[in-house]
Parts: structure tokens; C-alpha cells; sequence
């Protein structure tokens, strides 16, 4: 669920530097659909650019692979870049306007499937993917629950793609990314005459985002490190990192 982040993120960076930010938070689903919801209505008639890394994210996902579970679809923008004329794309949200959102935006795709409802809790039966893509989702789920089964939904030597929100760590990290913001907001102005988004649109990130916590890319290599042995952490600017894994062959 991808969007925009960016003022929050400066929110959290600052706690992170002051040393107030929790390291871990309970989720609430009820709130998460309310918040994106919100969002998903709030962004109608607005600009809805795919995010930076997309590409990026999609260069990962295995050309050969034909069932991929994107997890945490919300609008529906790297899902319509996931696409392919030989893949069958499985979407889920928690958010139903989110959901209706992303299906409109791919109603001229017959290859994705969208499934309104909790990651955690949905009922695959015994249903494997080849590729399981988590962009900017996994901060909203109890890790190491979320990951075990992603991996469980991964069929031998098929590959695991996490792309997730990160915290600062260290000055440099700091400085780095505000640097990167700078030229987002320049990026903006030049697209949309505005330097920020909307104020209603930062403001339901702002409020969405007040007890959000994320990992730091070290929290993220010791993640990587206890579940998912041998993967490939990834280090973007502005706040992001990714996790590529790919599951051992059956013996």
C-alpha cells in the first residue's frame, strides 16, 4: 500500500532520532481498513503515480513466474505492472475501497484475481505461488507470522519479494534522506504546482501513520537473517528496503 509516505515518514524519523519510537506496535485491522478506506477515497481525481521503486520490485519477481500473490495491493499500481500476458496474479487487501479501486484500475486484464480480506486470516487451501510480492505492508503485520507464511504459500524454489517502509538509523541515514526528500517535493512541484500533496491527503497519512512503527535496515537484515537464510537485503533512500529470497528446491 504505497502512497504518500513521505510526511509521515519525516514524523517518524524525527521520534526515531529523539529515541521515542517504539520498536514494535499491535495491529488493528479494523482501523488499518478504516484508515485506507480513507485514503483509497481520498485519492480519487488525484495523482496516482507508481512508486519510485516499483520497477525495481518488478525486476525481482522471476520472468518465469506464472501464480503471484501480491500482498497488500492497494490501488492497484504495481499490480497492473506485475501483470503479464503468461501470469496469473492473485491481489489481496483488507481495504474493499482499495480493492474496488485496483479492480478498476485492471479491469481490462483478465489474469488478476482480487481477494477483499486479512492476508493472516484468508483461506488458501492448498494454493502455492511461484512469487509472493509484500510491497509496504509487512510494518502493518506481526513479522514473523507474516513471513512464516508467505514462505509456507512459496512452492520450492519459488522467490519471495518483501519491499517495505524502513526507520533512520545514525545521522548519515538522516541526512541522506532528507536530501532524496528535497528533490521528491522538487519532482512535485514540476508535475502538480505543489511542493506537498493535498492538505486532507497528509492528513490522513499523518493520522494513519501516528502509531506505525518500522524496522531499521539492521532490524531488517536480522528479520532476513532468522527466517529467511541466505536472502538479499536491499538499502533505497527515502525510508525503503527490500528483501529478495528465494526457496530451496525440495529435496
Amino acid at each position: 500500500m504505497l502512497g504518500a509516505h513521505e510526511r509521515t515518514r519525516q514524523t517518524q524519523a524525527r521520534r526515531s532520532h529523539l529515541g521515542v519510537m517504539p520498536l514494535a506496535c499491535g495491529m488493528n485491522t479494523e482501523k488499518l481498513r478504516r484508515d485506507f478506506d480513507t485514503i483509497a477515497r481520498l485519492g480519487d481525481c488525484r495523482e496516482t503515480r507508481t512508486d519510485r521503486y516499483d520497477s525495481f520490485v518488478v525486476a525481482n519477481v522471476p520472468a518465469g513466474a506464472v501464480d503471484v500473490l501480491e500482498v497488500g495491493c492497494g490501488l492497484g499500481q504495481l499490480t497492473a505492472a506485475l501483470v503479464t500476458d503468461t501470469r496469473q496474479l492473485t491481489a489481496v487487501d483488507l481495504s474493499p475501497e482499495m480493492i474496488a479501486r485496483a479492480r478498476r484500475r485492471s479491469q481490462a486484464v483478465s489474469r488478476v484475481s482480487f481477494l477483499c480480506g486479512d492476508f493472516l486470516e484468508h483461506d488458501f487451501g492448498s494454493q502455492q505461488f511461484d512469487c509472493v510480492v509484500s510491497a509496504a505492508t509487512l510494518h502493518h503485520l506481526p513479522e514473523e507470522v507474516a513471513v512464516s507464511r508467505m514462505v509456507t504459500l512459496l512452492r520450492p524454489a519459488g522467490r519471495l519479494v518483501i519491499h517495505d517502509l524502513r526507520t533512520n538509523s545514525g545521522m548519515l541515514d538522516h541526512l541522506r534522506s532528507f536530501a532524496a526528500l528535497s528533490q521528491v517535493a522538487a519532482g512535485r512541484f514540476l508535475r502538480t504546482g505543489r511542493l506537498r500533496s493535498p492538505r486532507e491527503v497528509r492528513d490522513a497519512w499523518e493520522r494513519h501513520g501516528a502509531g506505525e512503527t518500522y524496522l531499521t535496515l539492521h532490524q531488517a537484515h536480522a528479520l532476513a537473517h532468522r527466517l529467511l537464510p541466505d536472502a538479499r537485503v536491499f538499502h533505497h533512500w527515502l525510508w525503503r528496503y527490500t528483501i529478495v529470497w528465494d526457496k530451496p528446491t525440495a529435496a
